[in-house]
């Protein structure tokens, strides 16, 4: 079955933060029929669920902090009043910190396992999305290889197909390493050879990786083999339309890598 196609929301944070209403009315316009929430801007997230059944949209996937310790209660609570099945941590707790060594990995692993056991409970997943850094050799290994050598296939894995190929990995062979815990993907486009740097800033929803350069694009015009990554993508359920930022017109964009995914049956949607 051809996955379903989403849209993290994350890519149009600004105009949510404006017009969160008319951001993923217009989304819903598109044909999407899933959203992946990371966060609220502009609004909460009682009145988001509202506005999805409204709209006619579900949130399967949503980016949330870690469930453990002091704030496991509450992002359950609220996952389960938005209908998700899959919590995935955009950037890990301590970000890069955890691979300064194995030991951290380890260390960070143990915490998903907790996570993973917190929710199972409840029907829910944990998962984790990539970014380049944390696809690093630390000490010999793939840091991402002990992260999975030390976490059961439960614990889901969100391959960034842009970012693992800006690590210089191939991503339908990455898709396929991960194997069952690629329930949800991104299907990010770029100049993967762009030599921007990105550094950390904090944010409302948690630490990113930004940069002054741009090297997204809608998915199709870049660099990152999308037709064979989607070969590879067996066990996806969901396939994620994300630009972390795009010189022009940001929904324009969402709207056009809609088109390219649906058409090429990468993913489908309502249109």
């Amino acid at each position: 079955m051809i996955p379903h196609i989403t849209v993290q929301l994350y890519t149009v944070r600004d105009l949510a933060k404006q017009d969160y209403a008319g951001t993923l009315r217009a989304i819903a316009e598109t044909g999407f029929g899933h959203v992946e929430p990371a966060g609220y801007p502009g609004t909460t997230a009682k009145e988001a669920l509202k506005l999805f059944q409204e709209l006619g949209l579900k949130a399967p996937s949503a980016h949330t902090g870690l469930p453990v310790g002091d704030n496991k209660n509450a992002i359950i609570e609220e996952a389960l009043m938005l209908g998700h099945k899959y919590l995935i941590t955009g950037c890990p707790p301590k970000f890069q910190e955890h691979y300064t060594s194995l030991d951290n990995v380890k260390a960070m692993a143990e915490l998903y396992c907790e996570a993973a056991a917190n929710l199972k409970p409840h029907g829910l997943q944990v998962g984790y999305h990539n970014h380049d850094w944390d696809l690093a050799v630390v000490e010999g290994r793939r840091a991402y290889q002990v992260f999975l050598d030390n976490t059961p296939e439960t614990v889901l894995y969100e391959a960034d197909v842009f970012w693992v190929a800006r690590a210089g990995l191939d991503p339908a062979t990455f898709i396929r390493e991960i194997g069952p815990r690629g329930k949800v993907l991104h299907f990010k486009d770029g100049i993967v050879s762009n030599q921007a740097t990105f550094k950390e800033a904090e944010t409302e929803s948690g630490k990113i990786m930004v940069s002054d350069a741009i090297p997204f694009r809608v998915a199709g015009s870049g660099q990152v083999p999308l037709l064979a990554a989607a070969k590879a993508a067996l066990h996806a359920e969901y396939i994620a339309v994300e630009l972390d930022s795009f010189d022009g017109d940001i929904l324009q964009a969402v709207k056009d890598s809609y088109r390219y995914l649906t058409t090429h049956q990468i993913a489908q949607g309502k249109k």
